[in-house]
């Protein structure tokens, strides 16, 4: 992983010296992305039944940001990426609602070049900030009951004895993230955008948080992974 790095750094620093025609300094773009995690806290779960995760659910990204173009052929933005999963689970007392969402913001530093009049070729490097949240619908009576089956799912075995107001678990981490990509300009302001790269994300299924208590959350796999962008992009100004 961190030769990886290495050559994106030395291409990023290679490419800062190509000059590129002018296109608007701020653009927004929305689109989507894949990745292939894998998720045994939930799909090998034999405490707690979960939906099979589909394809839309589980590998698909959905994507927005933002990047600002403050040199001739660089940009710095943020950029937004996240999984959503809905579903009920299938506990001893009832079947609850649940919400699992996954998301990568990213804060990338960007640096390009024309290969032709409308081909743009991009090379990006990000920090990550990453957020796990886990939301449970429950009735008020079935609240902590429902949560310590799920928990001890998980693998945690010290039982909640309150909950309060509290309906979700969060975790965050740090990460960082690496691609490449082709831009083709339709005009002067709308291009699409295509990307490749990898993700790498130091998530600990012990950190997560529910209801200011440290809890045990899934068995997830989501670091060293490959994943690939397609947006939309159009200049603001």
């Amino acid at each position: 992983m961190k030769s990886q790095i290495q050559v994106l750094i030395l291409i990023f620093l290679s490419s800062m010296a190509t000059p590129t025609v002018g296109q608007p300094k701020l653009s927004n773009d929305l689109g989507f992305g894949f990745y292939e995690p894998t998720m045994d806290g939930f799909d090998k779960n034999e405490e707690v039944f979960f939906p099979t995760g589909s394809f839309s659910e589980r590998n698909l990204l959905l994507n927005w940001g933002v990047y600002y173009e403050f040199f001739s052929n660089a940009r710095i933005g943020y950029n937004s990426f996240i999984s959503v999963e809905l579903g009920r689970m299938d506990l001893q007392n009832s079947k609850p609602a649940f919400i699992r969402s996954l998301k990568y913001r990213m804060f990338p530093l960007e640096t390009f070049f024309r290969w032709r009049p409308k081909i743009e070729i991009n090379f990006t490097l990000a920090p990550v900030w990453g957020r796990g949240r886990i939301t449970v619908e429950t009735t008020p009576s079935e609240k902590t009951d429902d949560w310590n089956e799920l928990l001890n799912s998980f693998g945690d075995r010290d039982p909640m004895e309150e909950m309060g107001s509290s309906d979700a678990m969060i975790n965050d981490w740090i990460g960082y993230s690496g691609m490449i990509g082709i831009r083709y300009y339709i005009s002067s302001r709308i291009g699409l955008d295509f990307k490749a790269g990898f993700l790498n994300n130091s998530y600990d299924k012990t950190n997560w948080r529910l209801f200011k208590k440290k809890v045990t959350g899934p068995e997830l796999k989501i670091d060293k992974l490959p994943i690939f962008s397609f947006k939309v992009i159009y200049g603001i100004k």
